[in-house]
């Protein structure tokens, strides 16, 4: 005999009491008791879902920005960077202070690292494959340093959200991108 279907509306408000409290709590500070109360829901709601406090952070972050890891084919490599900074700038505005939590705080806690190297290499792979598509079709040389590149793209946005809190407008990533590419 099957259950009770899972609630969509529970599922979002967990994740979304999940983001508020990490944003407020931090890992360490982090309880299902909260969540659950935030969400509404019980604790047995939660772990029916998740089955630590790591996975749930997880899930939360990732579910903030679903298509962070999405292949954008706009036909040339500068428009595909365009789009994935495009994304990597709409992860940093949607998660806001967690994503600063989690970038402070993984060194503190193995598990946390490990996830976020996880999380971060997931999209630094998408870039590196459109990096590696553009080889494919002769726009950039064979012996590009993929890694490197990758670097060029985030770094500039990292910097600006996680140091000055500034504004990154399109007409930034499009210079980001130009001087990137001019590099190579």
């Amino acid at each position: 005999m099957a259950g009770r279907p899972r609630s969509i509306e529970a599922d979002a408000a967990i994740l979304e009491a999940t983001l508020e409290e990490y944003k407020h709590c931090g890992y360490g500070g982090l309880c299902v008791d909260a969540v659950a109360a935030r969400a509404g829901v019980s604790k047995a709601t939660i772990y029916r879902r998740y089955a630590s406090k790591l996975d749930l952070v997880m899930a939360s972050t990732v579910a903030a920005v679903p298509d962070a890891t999405s292949q954008p084919d706009t036909g040339s490599l500068r428009g595909d960077l365009i789009q994935r900074l495009h994304a990597l700038r709409d992860l940093l505005h949607g998660t806001g202070r967690v994503m600063r939590r989690l970038v402070s705080e993984r060194g503190d806690y193995a598990e946390l690292d490990a996830a976020h190297a996880q999380f971060v290499a997931e999209r630094r792979a998408a870039t590196a494959s459109l990096i590696e598509r553009a080889i494919a079709r002769g726009e950039i040389a064979a012996d590009v340093d993929v890694a490197f590149v990758s670097d060029l793209l985030a770094g500039p946005l990292f910097y600006r959200f996680l140091v000055h809190d500034d504004v990154v407008d399109d007409t930034y990533i499009e210079r980001v991108v130009d001087a990137a590419l001019g590099a190579v």
